[in-house]
């Protein structure tokens, strides 16, 4: 198997296990199970550590993995955003506890999609407001990437307009507005059943050091 071909599986394999531990969470937050069912779950779940602890690795780097140049052979793909970040908390395929967002480039800013899970709640059949929050820093932050400078978060402002409800389609949109030597100035909004339910702008500090390349 060539190492192109190793590293498609090598993702496509964490892609389907978080998938399912996922659904784990899912399954414990919103189950009615009895103890002793809970209980052979987690005998299961306990044989499952079992096997995958002799591999984990920690230290420099894997705290911090995120981006396309720490993982070689992850390609940029303007319709897939998130693909060079799979250990995102907010977007990362390879993280169980990431929402399922997506994002594409469209035009100068960004789009995307999530349908956000019961795992996500905050007010009733409502997401978090800290979910929110964290959503509209990734899209933010990638609106800033596709406009060809990114940079650390400042501040970021939100504003909740109503509730976003939860097992609903819900639209992102990002772009970058200004720019002002390492100043990045972002918006975004979020959309559910055509309606505004949130929105974001933030300020974004670019390293001396990117702003010169």
């Amino acid at each position: 198997m060539s190492e192109e071909a190793s590293l498609e599986a090598l993702s496509g394999a964490r892609d389907a296990i978080n998938a399912d531990v996922a659904r784990l969470i899912q399954y414990l937050r919103c189950g009615t199970a009895s103890p002793d069912t809970l209980e052979e779950a987690r005998s299961l779940v306990a044989q499952a550590i079992q096997v995958i602890e002799p591999f984990h690795q920690d230290g420099d780097g894997w705290s911090t993995i995120s981006i396309a140049g720490d993982n070689s052979g992850l390609a940029w793909k303007e319709d897939d955003l998130t693909h060079v970040m799979p250990y995102s908390p907010v977007s990362g395929k390879h993280n169980a506890v990431a929402p399922p967002l997506r994002l594409r480039k469209e035009g100068e800013g960004v789009r995307g999609e999530v349908v956000f899970s019961p795992t996500y709640a905050g007010p009733p059949d409502s997401v978090h407001g800290g979910v929110i929050a964290a959503v509209f820093d990734e899209v933010l932050a990638m609106a800033n990437v596709v406009s060809g400078k990114a940079g650390f978060t400042g501040t970021l402002t939100i504003r909740y307009h109503s509730t976003t409800p939860l097992n609903t389609t819900v639209e992102l949109f990002g772009e970058n507005t200004r720019q002002d030597g390492r100043k990045q100035i972002a918006r975004g909004e979020m959309r559910a059943n055509g309606k505004l339910t949130a929105s974001a702008e933030g300020l974004f500090i670019c390293a001396a050091e990117e702003l010169q390349s």
